[in-house]
């Protein structure tokens, strides 16, 4: 019983979680990832790893603008769509070359991070 309440306890704050607050902790964690292995502090598998997880943050991302339930203004979904194929097609080209650069993913990450950042009173609770 020990491990339901634990993953009940789990699913009660996750479902309290402002989507913004998640979205950016989801980013910063890949973002993470990236800089490492930007930075040569990873393996080559890492590397692969954390631009893979990024793609499909993207790819989410992506999927969730074109959801018609999605209430984001339209200028915005078709900022955030054009944002994500472009991080699709940068992954295709350093997946395609060991010594292709990772700042660009890095960058674009940073500043959508920026918007989403939590507000101190959310991060309260």
């Amino acid at each position: 019983m020990r491990g339901y309440g634990a993953y009940k306890n789990t699913q009660v704050a996750t479902a309290v979680q402002n989507g913004r607050d998640l979205e950016y902790r989801l980013l910063a964690q890949v973002t993470g990832g990236l800089m490492k292995a930007r930075d040569g502090k990873a393996s080559l598998q890492e590397k692969y790893n954390w631009i893979l997880q990024n793609e499909k943050v993207w790819g989410v991302f992506l999927a969730d603008v074109n959801d018609p339930a999605n209430a984001l203004p339209r200028p915005l979904k078709g900022g955030i769509a054009s944002l994500a194929l472009w991080v699709i097609k940068e992954t295709k080209y350093v997946m395609s070359d060991d010594d292709a650069p990772l700042d660009d993913l890095i960058e674009i990450n940073r500043q959508i991070m920026a918007g989403l950042k939590p507000e101190p009173q959310s991060m309260a609770g």
